[in-house]
């Protein structure tokens, strides 16, 4: 079904073109080939393509990023785990005391870079290459585009001015400088721009395609380019066409949309595609599964006898009251959401559990927290402690209807009917709410709870101040520490005021 033949050649791609992480790899002296050696068949384009995507599946500069700093930051989770000291970095950032030696933010800057160079290598071999037929050429080429937009935004997102790479760089040219914001954005727009163009649409792909990018993918990631920028009549604009053009809806059942079953649903635009492959059990992330959902599982649960007994999982990314609080009465995305103490998971299933949050209390959290369902997988699907299957959903259909919504309230358009069409599915009433600014806030926080979108939301809105200042937020704070190493290596890059 979905995943299979993506990652199928990933082996043999990054041993041809790209460097590995493999431990068995790392003694193995690097093929001397030239492009023009390698770029000789569609199949070389489409394995080379398949190295440009592996780093959205990087352990610390996407996976446990996104919910580390989306959430954790925020005020929608506490880090979790054994205690300030587990995974300390995480508390630094949550804190607003992060240096620029800070891993994660070193593997932010460190992994993009790395796609947005393997994007350009492949631009650079197969552009105008007459062994390359035309539409693979021009595939390919889209969906690189697609990627190095993405990478360059999370960049720029966590980092502000960065250095734009639209090409395979000379050492000469390994000193660039940082571009304005303005002008990261402007080539973002413009890789998304040209990618819409040439994409198929997600009802074109075959079985086997499932998990490549499209032009809902382009389409949607440039209206959330406009969002953050404030351009809000191009936002309304372009969301407006996808809503009308490009066939997507929301699953019916909100519970169903972070099951194996809902990956890549029909309200799916983006998803970083995983898949579980049988290792050798111990930690690392060679393969091609993940470590949210171990990081973000249980520490304990109530054992037939209703004894405390250990859980499969490490703790983190606990949701906090203020969230919970969130929800209005009768919101089905909050059992779909939030894990109490005896809550009962995959009832009158052989994977039933019931779920135990004791072990909170034990570790300096004065405030009731609980744990995350979104990425809770059932015993059935654990693999390997690093290597669960489960996909991270980028981008949502929901996602799109409020970022419509939210256009139109700025613009003051009708921006009650996209946000309730997605009040409807969470079985709520139209809103009452006559503010659409805050109707939509309210919305995006508890239907993408988890998710990794609230702190973005924060910033992006200037809130995060007023949310999060008692953690130690200032405006200074906006752009994270470039990295040491980085500074060190290019005298050119001017440090964030952090």
């Amino acid at each position: 079904m979905k995943k299979i033949n993506i990652y199928i050649s990933l082996a043999s791609a990054l041993i041809v073109l790209f460097s590995s992480c493999s431990k068995d790899f790392l003694n193995t002296p690097a093929p001397n080939i030239s492009d023009e050696s390698y770029f000789t068949s569609d199949d070389a384009a489409i394995a080379g393509l398949i190295g440009v995507y592996d780093p959205l599946s990087r352990y610390e500069s996407t996976e446990i990023h996104e919910w580390m700093l989306g959430d954790v930051v925020s005020d929608d989770s506490e880090k979790g785990g054994e205690g300030p000291n587990d995974q300390a970095y995480c508390q630094e950032l949550k804190e607003f005391r992060a240096n620029s030696e800070n891993q994660l933010v070193q593997a932010r800057w460190t992994d993009s870079y790395v796609g947005i160079n393997r994007a350009n290598k492949l631009i650079d071999g197969i552009l105008g290459n007459d062994k390359i037929s035309a539409d693979v050429q021009a595939r390919v080429i889209g969906e690189a585009k697609f990627l190095r937009a993405y990478y360059h935004f999370q960049l720029t997102k966590v980092f502000g001015k960065i250095p734009v790479v639209i090409k395979v760089l000379k050492p000469s040219e390994f000193t660039l400088p940082q571009n304005d914001i303005s002008e990261v954005y402007a080539q973002i727009e413009k890789d998304l721009s040209d990618a819409m163009l040439v994409l198929p649409k997600k009802t074109d792909l075959s079985t086997d395609e499932i998990g490549r990018a499209t032009k809902g993918a382009a389409q949607a990631m440039l209206v959330k380019m406009y969002i953050f920028q404030s351009k809000w009549q191009d936002a309304a604009d372009l969301s407006d066409n996808f809503i009308a053009n490009l066939g997507y809806t929301l699953a019916p059942e909100y519970t169903e949309v972070f099951t194996s079953a809902g990956e890549n649903g029909p309200g799916s635009i983006f998803e970083i595609q995983r898949i579980s492959i049988p290792g050798d059990g111990e930690w690392g992330n060679d393969n091609e599964g993940q470590v949210t959902s171990i990081f973000q599982g249980t520490r304990e649960i109530y054992d037939e006898n209703g004894d405390i007994a250990s859980s499969w999982g490490w703790g983190f990314n606990l949701p906090t009251q203020n969230l919970v609080n969130e929800y209005e009465a009768g919101d089905l995305r909050k059992d779909a959401t939030i894990l109490d103490d005896h809550t009962i998971v995959f009832a009158g299933t052989d994977d039933e559990e019931e779920i135990c949050t004791q072990h909170i209390n034990s570790i300096g959290y004065s405030d009731k927290v609980y744990h995350s369902l979104k990425y809770y997988i059932p015993a059935s699907e654990r693999n390997d402690m690093s290597d669960s299957p489960a996909n991270w959903r980028v981008i949502r259909y929901a996602d799109l209807l409020l970022w419509n919504a939210e256009a139109k309230a700025n613009l003051g358009g009708d921006w009650e009917t996209p946000l309730n069409e997605v009040r409807t599915r969470a079985g709520l009433a139209n809103t009452i709410n006559p503010d659409g600014i805050k109707a939509v806030a309210h919305e995006r926080r508890v239907e993408l709870a988890m998710e990794g979108h609230r702190y973005w939301d924060l910033v992006r809105t200037g809130k995060a101040v007023d949310k999060l200042g008692d953690n130690g937020y200032t405006d200074n704070k906006k752009f994270l520490p470039i990295p040491q190493q980085e500074i060190a290596l290019n005298p050119n890059l001017v440090q964030n005021p952090y």
